[in-house]
């Protein structure tokens, strides 16, 4: 059900935001972000198969605040690199697998905008938040232990080679590597300096898409581990942005759009 409504969230959006903007000016900045997360089991049956740790990670981006027609709802979006894994231990042999994947991720979220204050900086406001996020796995790395020393290995997606003899190698097979998910989220616009913003966001991330179809799983063969990859990510992240207005009107004054040739 997520995913569907994420998709529908994706589209109106995408859509509404290209008729109902309300000005040329908007904010545009770099942002960070903390996440604790723990993956989720499609199937309950295997959370006796599996002991999983929650975890923390991490988001390095830009963002996106594009005011439409009526005054408190904007569209905002970010893009972002974001690091999470998946720390899992197999109840029956001790063996355990830190991994850490890479994603690029997109949320497009509807904001809505509440006054909470004014100062010579500009306009405090509150703002609660909803919408899609869009991912795409790009890779990752990890470590499996147990009693013994410790054996890194590196992501690989698709099938093991017949008779694979590789200790470095994880093999994800039938990977989910776009992924959907919704977000809801709260936070607020701190003016720090005329035309320049802080914005502090708190967000819950349900993911929807698993990390692996349902025969999907992570295999390192001359190792004789395999690990169920039917799991979806719950997410609770904090981030700050710093936010400039930009005003595309006011940057193209002067500017003439007709090609001039030089005389000579």
């Amino acid at each position: 059900m997520i995913k569907y409504v994420s998709v529908l969230l994706f589209i109106s959006f995408s859509l509404g935001a290209q008729a109902q903007v309300k000005s040329p000016k908007y904010h545009v900045g770099p942002k960070v972000g903390f996440n604790v997360y723990k993956s989720r089991f499609e199937f309950k049956e295997d959370e006796n198969l599996y002991d999983q740790s929650i975890n923390a990670g991490y988001q390095l981006g830009m963002m996106l605040d594009l005011p439409l027609k009526k005054s408190m709802f904007h569209f905002y979006g970010d893009v972002y690199y974001s690091r999470k894994g998946k720390k899992t231990k197999i109840v029956d042999t001790g063996l355990s697998n830190n991994a850490t994947y890479h994603f690029i991720e997109a949320p497009i979220m509807l904001r809505m905008s509440f006054i909470g204050g004014s100062s010579e900086a500009g306009m405090f406001k509150w703002h609660v938040d909803i919408g899609p996020s869009l991912s795409y796995w790009l890779g990752g790395k990890g470590v499996l232990f147990a009693d013994g020393p410790e054996n890194a290995y590196k992501v690989m997606f698709g099938l093991p080679p017949v008779n694979s003899s590789e200790f470095d190698k994880m093999y994800i097979s039938n990977a989910n590597r776009m992924q959907w998910g919704l977000m809801l989220g709260a936070g607020i616009d701190y003016p720090v300096i005329k035309k320049q913003l802080v914005f502090i966001d708190f967000r819950v991330g349900l993911g929807s898409t698993n990390l692996a179809e349902f025969d999907g799983e992570a295999n390192l063969p001359i190792l004789g581990f395999s690990e169920s990859l039917d799991v979806r990510y719950l997410e609770f992240m904090f981030s700050v942005a710093y936010a400039f207005e930009i005003d595309w009107i006011q940057t193209l004054k002067g500017k003439s759009t007709v090609t001039k040739k030089k005389r000579r």
